[in-house]
C-alpha cells in the first residue's frame, strides 16, 4: 500500500504566504488617497444635493482594496468632520448625505475660529466647482440662486450662523486670497457682477478632478468629453489634443 508522504513547509513556503498576507492589506497611504477621494465625491454630491450610492462610491475603489471599504468609511467620516465640518449619514437603500456637523457645543475660542476656516473651505469649494461648471462665468443673478441651494442666502441682512456676513466673506476676504475673481458687467442696466477663479484657484485645484467628480455624481457611465466645453478646458489646461481619451486618476485631500 503506497505511502502517503507529509513534507513540512519551507522557510520559503512561510516566507510567501507571509508575504501574500501583507499583499492584502491595505496601506495608510493608500487608505488616505481613496478616503480623499470619496470625500471630493461626497462634496460633489453635496453641491447638487444629490445623495450619494453606496454602489458608486463603491466604483472608486480599485477591487484589490474593496474588502477595506468600512476602513476607508471610517477615515472619510473623520476627514469630512474634522476638514468639513460634516458628519457623514448614511440613508436606507445605501444613500449617503451630509448633514452640518457645527454645533453649539463649542464655547472656546479656538474651536469656534476651527469651524469657522472649516465652513468656509466647504463654501469656497462649493462655489468654485460652480462657476467652472457654468463655463468658467457666473453671472450674479445664477450666483445668487446657486448659493441659496446651499442655504447661503449672499442678500440677507441677518449674520450666517457658521459664516457670518457672508458677502464680506465672498466680495472681500475670497477675492483679497485670490480664490475669487470679480468684475462688473456694465453691459447690463443696472451693471452686475460676474464670477470667475481667481489666480490662486487656477494654482490650487484642477479642473479635470472636478469634472470627473461631476461625471460619478451624474452616474449612468457619464464620461467627462460629454461635457464639451469643460472637457475642452480640461484639454487645453494639459496641453493635450482634445480627442484624448480621459485616464483613471485619484484625487486627493491636502493636509
Amino acid at each position: 500500500m503506497p505511502r502517503l508522504r507529509v513534507e513540512e513547509a519551507s522557510d520559503d513556503d512561510c516566507n510567501t504566504s507571509s508575504q501574500s498576507q501583507r499583499d492584502t492589506e491595505i496601506s495608510s497611504e493608500t487608505q488616505t488617497k481613496l478616503a480623499g477621494l470619496v470625500c471630493n465625491y461626497l462634496l460633489v454630491a453635496e453641491c447638487k444635493k444629490i445623495p450619494a450610492k453606496r454602489a458608486d462610491i463603491k466604483k472608486l475603489i480599485p477591487k484589490e482594496n474593496a474588502r477595506h471599504l468600512p476602513k476607508i468609511m471610517a477615515e472619510v467620516n473623520n476627514i469630512m468632520e474634522q476638514v468639513y465640518a460634516y458628519k457623514v449619514v448614511e440613508l436606507e437603500k445605501s444613500n449617503y448625505i451630509l448633514i452640518n456637523n457645527i454645533g453649539t457645543n463649542h464655547s472656546d475660542h479656538d474651536n469656534t475660529s476651527k469651524i469657522s476656516d472649516t465652513a468656509k473651505t466647504g463654501l469656497l469649494t462649493a462655489i468654485l466647482a460652480g462657476i467652472f461648471m457654468t463655463g468658467e462665468l457666473m453671472q450674479e443673478k445664477h450666483f445668487i440662486q446657486y448659493l441659496k441651494k446651499l442655504d447661503v442666502d449672499i442678500l440677507s441682512k441677518n449674520p450666517h450662523p457658521e459664516l457670518g456676513n457672508v458677502a464680506k466673506l465672498i466680495h472681500q476676504e475670497f477675492t483679497k486670497q485670490k480664490y475669487l475673481e470679480i468684475t462688473s458687467d456694465t453691459t447690463t442696466d443696472p451693471p452686475t457682477r460676474e464670477y470667475r477663479w481667481g489666480e490662486r484657484a487656477h494654482l490650487e485645484l484642477s479642473k479635470r478632478d472636478i469634472l470627473e467628480l461631476v461625471c460619478k455624481v451624474y452616474g449612468n457611465h457619464m464620461r467627462p468629453e460629454r461635457w464639451m466645453s469643460q472637457w475642452k478646458i480640461v484639454q487645453k489646461e494639459k496641453g493635450a489634443p482634445e480627442n484624448t481619451e480621459p485616464q483613471p486618476r485619484r484625487l486627493r485631500i491636502e493636509k
